[in-house]
């Protein structure tokens, strides 16, 4: 029998090993920059650089795209639900 366990944790690996440029390019609240590739391959690494320059990447929504070895993250803020009042 074979076990899938893991599987997710595969296809991601199998992902980065695409990534053949020294940078990524962010994309976050029209804004648009560059940050080394190794930094940007993990959300939690990503949140934690980003957290003091934007507030807003805690909660947000984070994808990525391997173009040409080139990584591309983009970052869209999350809405959130106000308290009743």
């Amino acid at each position: 029998m074979e076990q899938k366990k893991g599987t997710p944790a595969s296809e991601a690996a199998a992902s980065v090993e695409r990534v053949t440029e020294p940078k990524a390019t962010i994309k976050i609240e029209g804004q648009e920059f560059e940050l080394d590739a190794a930094l940007a391959q993990e959300d939690k690494t990503l949140k934690v650089v980003l957290q003091p320059h934007f507030a807003s990447v805690e909660n947000a929504n984070i994808t990525r795209e391997v173009k040409e070895g080139k990584l591309t993250v983009t970052i869209v803020k999350r809405a959130q639900h106000k308290g009743a009042r």
